[in-house]
């Protein structure tokens, strides 16, 4: 998984060093997700959207894996993570409130939402938010689709985003099945 931030940072670019290329310790985020999270840090966000770049790009899996990496640095605070993935135009604006009081009781809020592309409901979570960080999939996720996911969010929401590789899929099912 990588990222890129909104403004340069020095290893964005950078190859690996030798301790980012170790075999990680199970119990340790990788130095990616613990680099993501400070440069999230540096945006001062209480209540951030994650969004897929295209349908099915691994959005929750992703914020997820941040709180994992930031869990160590953020241990006072409460981080609530708020599954908005398949909310209706009724259901957004009652989320929105919603959230919006999480923060105003001090609580910080990652939101996970759904393509805009497919369900444009979840708009108003992602308009809502103090910053909104974009899931993309490496060799799934095509160039139109990020370029228009950020288009009707609006470029300047965008804190930044996070990398999955492709998923192997069907790779367990053909595993299981015996040669004739």
């Amino acid at each position: 998984m990588g990222y890129t931030g909104r403004r340069s940072m020095a290893d964005s670019s950078a190859p690996p060093s030798t301790s980012d290329a170790e075999v990680p310790d199970s119990t340790v985020p990788s130095p990616a997700l613990q680099r993501l999270w400070f440069a999230l840090e540096r945006t001062g966000w209480n209540f951030l959207t994650v969004v897929p770049a295209h349908p099915g790009a691994p959005a929750l899996e992703a914020a997820t894996a941040i709180l994992e990496a930031g869990a160590p640095y953020a241990a006072t605070q409460k981080i609530h993570l708020d599954d908005a993935i398949g909310l209706s135009p009724a259901e957004a604006p009652r989320r929105v409130l919603e959230l919006r009081e999480r923060v105003a009781r001090g609580e910080r809020v990652v939101a996970v939402i759904d393509s805009v592309l497919t369900r444009p409901a979840s708009l108003p979570v992602a308009l809502a938010a103090d910053g909104v960080l974009l899931c993309v999939t490496l060799g799934e996720t095509d160039f139109g689709s990020a370029r228009k996911t950020m288009e009707f969010i609006g470029p300047e929401r965008f804190v930044g985003s996070v990398t999955f590789p492709r998923q192997k899929k069907g790779r367990g099912l053909l595993s299981r099945k015996k040669k004739p």
